[in-house]
């Protein structure tokens, strides 16, 4: 992140969407686990098209249900991301450091992974630890440590004593750095000066290590949605072939899958204006005007359930804040704002559940704080005919509720409903406290029998 987004004095919550755990500040890494339920509703729209089948909506071809992958959802909390500030407002010009998009359309990853401010930060960070690393070496005598600080940080002035010995640090530093070999040379063990030297080989002997660690993480310093996704950077560049190179985010998206059978529906469509001159001279058509045929695929209605994963262990690698939980929730309720299209005009987020548990490894199992969350069908029969409905139609043919959980109005000065779950080991002693959040909530709630 920027200075200004790691100032722990201005850096604040925009949107209250998550609860800081006591003596924590929005700057720290997240420590406990988070399981979350998004759902998305989808309304004459076609909400993930697959390429190898003409673009028709994705479905599961037993239980004819629609699908959403995982990269589809991620795309569109990354397009949210291009297009506005961590606090809401309008993005004018380029992201903030530490919220650009490291996959983005157009991008060359290699260097987009040697870009001037990932290789800043990460040469940073591997100066930082030689300083460290010199200073808590006690074969270094004192007088040397600050001397050989300096001259990795770039600060020794010249001086016509000291030149020959600048020379020697500095060039073992840049061979450590760029992950060169340096040329052996006779050292003459009773000096001060050869035992500083032969002490600063001795760490630089895990210096591959150590400017490994220091892209990966000046990576997810820089890059959002590598340090909430992760990627895969070991293809090119300086991470080619590294262990650091495979980088795991904290969040894991499952595909999304309707509740119900879909109903896709196939149009043609036509234009008026041709690509070309000899795309003009093989149009057909009664009126003729250069007209060519299309077609466009939507999804009648549907409602499409997620489940999110948030890990702690791999948020810490990566440096994922309660800043950044915070602006990703904020990122899912508006992820549709702004992604509309002609086959994409009736999608939006109708349900998100943050369920923020107490620990690290978690106070319940996910699976069963989802089954908690339950949607279901409440239009058997059409009012109309008689008949059972094949395909629902609308928000209102659902009903939603949370089996255990009484959500409060807000009164304790959160933005959104909160409930606790408490649940009981086998000798009637509390197994652990599971506060849920109920961010967004547009599915009409009855009590189901």
């Amino acid at each position: 992140m920027t200075e200004q987004l790691k100032d722990e004095k201005k850096l604040s919550l925009h949107h209250n969407l998550v609860q800081l755990p006591k003596e924590k500040r929005a700057s720290d890494v997240v420590g406990e686990r988070h399981d979350m339920v998004l759902l998305i509703e989808c309304s004459k729209s076609n909400p993930n098209g697959d390429p190898d089948t003409g673009n028709m909506p994705r479905m599961q071809p037993d239980t004819l249900k629609g699908l959403m992958t995982d990269v589809c959802l991620k795309r569109k909390v990354r397009n949210f991301f291009s297009l506005y500030n961590p606090d809401g407002t309008r993005l004018e010009d380029d992201s903030l450091d530490g919220y650009r998009m490291f996959i983005r359309e157009g991008a060359v990853l290699q260097q987009q992974i040697e870009d001037q401010a990932v290789e800043g930060r990460a040469r940073s960070c591997f100066t930082e630890w030689v300083c460290t690393e010199v200073q808590n070496c006690d074969a270094i005598e004192n007088g040397f440590k600050q001397r050989i600080s300096k001259i990795v940080k770039g600060e020794s002035a010249t001086n016509d004593d000291d030149k020959k010995f600048v020379d020697k640090v500095a060039k073992r530093y840049r061979a450590a750095w760029e992950g060169g070999k340096r040329d052996k040379e006779q050292k003459e063990k009773d000096k001060p000066e050869d035992r500083a030297l032969a002490a600063l080989d001795k760490i630089l002997k895990n210096a591959k290590e150590r400017r490994e660690r220091a892209w990966r993480d000046a990576l997810c310093a820089v890059y959002i949605d590598t340090r909430a996704f992760g990627g895969v950077v070991s293809t090119e560049g300086p991470l080619k072939g590294s262990f650091y190179g495979q980088i795991r985010g904290p969040i894991q998206m499952s595909f999304a899958e309707s509740l119900d059978r879909v109903l896709p529906l196939d149009f043609s469509i036509t234009r008026c204006a041709s690509s070309s001159e000899d795309e003009d001279a093989t149009s057909e058509g009664e009126e003729g005007g250069n007209r060519t045929m299309g077609r466009k695929h939507i999804v009648d209605y549907a409602v499409y359930r997620c489940q999110i994963y948030f890990s702690p262990a791999f948020a810490a690698r990566t440096g994922f804040t309660y800043y950044d939980l915070d602006n990703f929730l904020f990122a899912l309720t508006h992820m549709f704002t702004d992604d509309k299209a002609a086959p994409r005009t009736g999608m939006r987020v109708v349900g998100l559940v943050d369920f923020q548990h107490s620990t690290a490894l978690g106070n319940e199992h996910a699976h069963k704080l989802f089954e908690m969350v339950k949607v279901v069908r409440t239009d058997a029969v059409d009012p109309k005919t008689g008949r059972r409905k094949d395909f629902p139609q609308s928000i209102k043919d659902y009903a939603g509720t949370f089996d255990g959980m009484k959500f409060g109005d807000g009164s304790s000065g959160s933005k959104v409903p909160i409930a606790t779950v408490r649940e009981k080991d086998e000798g009637g002693g509390d197994k652990g406290l599971v506060i849920a959040r109920k961010v967004v909530w547009d599915i009409p709630e009855k009590v189901l029998t």
